[in-house]
């Protein structure tokens, strides 16, 4: 999940984040194919009043304004071909004129000697627009116009030039007229790697034409000419403002050494993105968080660190942002699983301290049931067998009848099987081995199977047993365990009603299940003891006097239904008896 976010960002990638990278990296070594001529104003104003008899350019320097002049403002054949003479004298690979001389200098005439030189095809000359037209043209144009190039610039929204406008069914750029491009690039636009301001080696128009330049200063290099920072002359560009000639110059060197910012395909991203996601999770699986998190601070240096180094020695982008943001989430999302994990634990180690806590109250009360219930039935079997040897010493004809004593030890006998049975049936129902075994039956035929059990039970307290059965389809369910479910309820529902009372067990179907109803016209269960009925041991208070039992009956029959898919409820009242519902899936896996 985090990598697929980190990859999605890679879309968001801007240009503008390149800035940053421009800023902060060291400083360069100067270019040595690339040589800046610059023009000062100031210097052009005095050596044009030496050659110039133009009163328009007098005026114009005596109001100060030379810092919103136009390229016109620098043409005067004259300067520019002593100019171009000396340059062309150390034999340059090419030059590169960034000021535009065209209409805007008015109808010029010029001689062979300086037409041939201004034409010279080493001689690049600037052209306003990429649009080939005659207002765009300068008027050094050849026929082929092999000696222009275009200037036109490509501004983000920002209105920062980040990218030079490439396109090949257009003019040229200067600098790619200057780097001698063969073969035009297929993409309309390349980001451009700038290299600090102040990278290439610049001299003086003033320095030239005193004949002030050093040897071999030109020789073998590409040479730009441009005025210096004047209002209508600067670029901004994400290190500031810059020259026209020296924005050039950046250009043409990045064609030169072909340092253009390139991108690497997005795949390729995707998959660094991945293998740094294997490392995260392997670190923050093996380590302690405390490890893992110095790891990851060194994780983000060490890419930060490679994505500088590969820009700055190979111009190519490898993206930062989405890298930090994938190790930022993959930390997030551990410390949240982490918190997850540890709050489970908690919560388990919570349930397991609820569960100590309810197996030390079933041993208390299992224990208190002993105690009490047991030694009843025992002690009734002691007294009636004491009763027996007594009466065993006495002459045959004082004996008393022991057909009651005989009976009522059975009974106690049996109490106390019930007892131990009830104990031995919830060990073996709770152990993992249990199983149910369904067959095929009838629920009708089972409780009435049940009733005529408990016929007598009845009977000794005078209880109407009523049966309210409707016919029903065959289902499949567990015989046994059913059995006694129906046993205890309707058991319990005649013991816990008073004498003269109703029983009534009632069945019928629906679409999907069938339902069994027991009612008595007993005394009802307290709301308090109704929250508890279902546990094991669990009595209610009022009857722990009154009724022998194990507390285990209502317990095993909800087990019972729920292993059947079923459920089981109750509805009480005090004064008012109580309903036993049983709902059992006609369909069951």
């Amino acid at each position: 999940m985090c990598w697929l976010f980190a990859s999605l960002l890679l879309k968001l990638d801007a240009i503008e984040s390149y800035d940053t990278r421009f800023k902060i990296r060291g400083s360069q070594a100067r270019s040595l194919d690339v040589v800046l001529v610059t023009i000062n104003p100031n210097d052009y104003a005095q050596i044009s009043k030496i050659f110039s008899s133009d009163k328009n350019l007098s005026s114009l320097i005596s109001i100060n304004e030379l810092n919103n002049v136009t390229d016109s403002f620098f043409w005067d054949e004259k300067i520019w071909s002593d100019l171009l003479t000396q340059i062309l004298i150390q034999k340059p690979k090419k030059i590169g004129v960034t000021l535009f001389f065209g209409d805007n200098i008015g109808k010029t005439i010029l001689n062979k000697k300086n037409l041939d030189l201004f034409k010279n095809q080493q001689i690049i000359w600037a052209s306003n627009s990429s649009f080939a037209d005659k207002t765009s043209m300068p008027f050094t144009t050849t026929l082929n116009r092999s000696n222009i190039g275009s200037i036109d610039l490509l501004k983000d929204d920002d209105g920062i030039v980040r990218r030079a406008l490439l396109d090949p069914d257009q003019m040229p750029s200067m600098a790619e007229r200057l780097a001698a491009v063969k073969d035009p690039l297929k993409k309309s636009s390349q980001v451009i790697n700038f290299n600090g301001s102040n990278r290439f080696q610049s001299i003086s128009m003033k320095s030239i034409l005193k004949h002030e330049v050093p040897p071999n200063f030109f020789t073998n290099k590409i040479v730009l000419i441009g005025s210096e920072k004047t209002n209508n002359q600067q670029i901004l560009t994400p290190f500031g403002q810059m020259s026209r000639h020296e924005f050039w110059g950046q250009v043409t060197d990045n064609f030169v050494h072909e340092k253009f910012i390139r991108k690497l395909p997005i795949l390729i991203y995707v998959v660094l993105l991945l293998l740094l996601t294997i490392v995260c999770a392997f670190i923050i699986t093996s380590y302690p968080q405390a490890v893992s998190l110095f790891f990851f601070a060194w994780l983000g240096t060490v890419w930060t660190a490679a994505s500088i180094w590969t820009f700055d020695t190979f111009a190519i982008w490898i993206p930062v942002a989405s890298a930090y943001a994938l190790i930022v989430l993959i930390w997030i999302t551990y410390i949240g699983y982490q918190a997850l994990r540890i709050e489970k634990a908690h919560y388990k180690l919570q349930q397991e301290q609820n569960y100590l806590s309810e197996l030390e109250q079933l041993k208390n009360n299992f224990v208190s049931l002993i105690s009490h219930d047991l030694k009843t039935p025992i002690a009734k079997i002691q007294a009636v067998v004491d009763r027996l040897n007594l009466q065993n010493n006495l002459p045959v004809e004082k004996r008393p009848e022991t057909k009651d004593d005989l009976n009522n030890l059975k009974d106690y006998s049996e109490e106390l099987n019930r007892y131990i049975q009830s104990i031995l049936k919830l060990l073996r129902v709770e152990s993992k081995e249990f199983k149910i075994h369904k067959e095929t039956a009838d629920l009708n035929g089972v409780i009435e199977n049940v009733v005529e059990r408990l016929k007598p039970l009845a009977a000794a307290k005078n209880i109407d047993l009523q049966l309210n059965l409707e016919p029903m389809f065959l289902i499949e369910f567990d015989v046994t365990l059913v059995t006694e479910v129906i046993l205890n309820l309707i058991e319990n529902a005649i013991k816990y009603t008073a004498n003269n009372g109703v029983v009534n067990v009632h069945t019928t179907e629906t679409d999907f299940d069938v339902l069994v109803e027991v009612t008595d016209t007993g005394e009802g269960i307290s709301q308090q003891d109704l929250e508890h009925i279902w546990k094991k041991f669990t009595r209610g208070k009022n009857q722990d006097l009154k009724t022998k039992g194990s507390g285990l009956g209502l317990y095993l029959a909800k087990y019972f239904i729920e292993l059947h898919g079923g459920k089981i409820s109750v509805k009480s009242e005090l004064g008012k008896g109580t309903a036993f519902y049983i709902r059992l899936p006609i369909e069951t896996n």
